[in-house]
């Protein structure tokens, strides 16, 4: 009887202990406009991608008669939509939208 009341007990200290907020400060997006300005063409993915971060989306398309590779990242923060163009893995274009 004494193990059922201390595995009681240890069950009620488990559920009223205050359990820390996941993470203690909110999350901070690298798509800021600072950051998209520092983008510029003839960067590599690997350089876009320390600045900016992992994208939500990623596009591939073969180019007309081997013209080369051509991929979209794209990155969400809220009503801003960053796209960056990239031709045989170098930045090529980029746009910012916000809505």
């Amino acid at each position: 009887m004494k193990t059922l009341a201390r595995f009681a007990l240890l069950i009620v200290l488990i559920l009223v202990m205050p359990v820390p907020a996941a993470p203690a400060l909110p999350f901070k997006s690298k798509v800021t406009r600072q950051n998209y300005e520092r983008i510029h063409n003839g960067m590599t993915k690997a350089q876009v991608e320390k600045i900016l971060g992992k994208p939500a989306e990623m596009k591939n398309e073969m180019g007309l008669q081997d013209l080369g590779e051509f991929d979209s990242w794209i990155y969400w923060h809220g009503e801003i939509m960053v796209m960056i163009g990239f031709t045989n893995g170098y930045v090529s274009d980029k746009s910012w939208t916000q809505g």
